[in-house]
């Protein structure tokens, strides 16, 4: 539908709209327009090269031109790296932000549906919350989710039951909870089956799952680096094993002590 107001008028209805209802300021990426500029740019580069190592000498215009096109090239790439790790918005959200903007600037002039873009915010990709924290702070009832200062920073997200953006300490609290009970019952429980009929096979079975079970639950469930994983996963596994050679040396001697008897 062709918009009936100027886009002047359209414009300060868009953004009054959008600070009513946004919680974040969206914008398109333009991907397309982007990686145009970039390889222009590039063309243009190289062109340059080969007309300089073919003449053997460059002039100064050409040195200026060269300047010019090299500061224009490192900008519009980083640029598109800045704007490419802004968190993207989901498809409902976008769709959502695509309508709104289709009802205030769409026109009967406008070909292959210019509005069809990548859309982000200005959150950073990389979400620095690790999954287990992210799990409670997405289901959780936001009372208990939302700090005192974020529920008076973002009352209408608050009401409305929208995800916190920073950990509550009733969240962290309980994650670390969580996971020193998930830690202690990775050590007692394989001890406590390695200890009931005891045998070297079932040990080592006993052992080996858990070693798996913990590194998974390491891997997909807290954010650690590589190193970290791998530390964890071989001091993890090391008690394990001293706990298999002492009951394994236990019941040789006991056994070794009722033959003799």
């Amino acid at each position: 539908m062709m918009a009936e107001k100027s886009d002047e008028q359209n414009l300060i209805h868009y953004v009054n709209e959008s600070l009513r209802d946004e919680e974040e300021f969206h914008f398109l990426r333009f991907e397309f327009l982007q990686r145009l500029n970039i390889i222009h740019l590039q063309i243009d580069l190289a062109r340059m090269k080969s007309k300089i190592q073919q003449a053997k000498k460059a002039t100064t215009n050409e040195l200026i031109d060269l300047k010019t096109t090299m500061r224009d090239y490192t900008k519009a790439i980083r640029d598109y790296e800045y704007l490419r790790n802004k968190k993207r918005l989901e498809k409902l959200e976008m769709r959502k932000r695509k309508l709104l903007l289709l009802k205030y600037f769409l026109t009967q002039n406008d070909f292959n549906d210019p509005l069809q873009s990548h859309y982000s915010s200005f959150q950073e990709a990389d979400d620095k919350i690790d999954p287990l924290r992210g799990i409670f702070m997405r289901y959780l009832p936001a009372w208990l989710t939302f700090s005192h200062e974020e529920k008076a920073a973002r009352k209408m997200e608050y009401s409305e039951g929208k995800a916190p953006k920073e950990v509550s300490v009733f969240v962290d609290r309980l994650v670390r909870f969580i996971i020193a009970v998930t830690g202690g019952g990775f050590l007692v429980v394989p001890m406590v089956l390695m200890t009931l009929a005891q045998s070297q096979t079932k040990s080592l079975v006993t052992v080996s799952v858990a070693v798996v079970f913990f590194a998974l639950i390491l891997s997909f469930g807290i954010r650690v680096s590589n190193v970290e994983t791998l530390v964890s996963t071989a001091t993890y596994a090391a008690v394990l094993v001293v706990f298999v050679g002492t009951s394994t040396g236990t019941a040789t001697n006991t056994g070794t002590t009722l033959s003799t008897k």
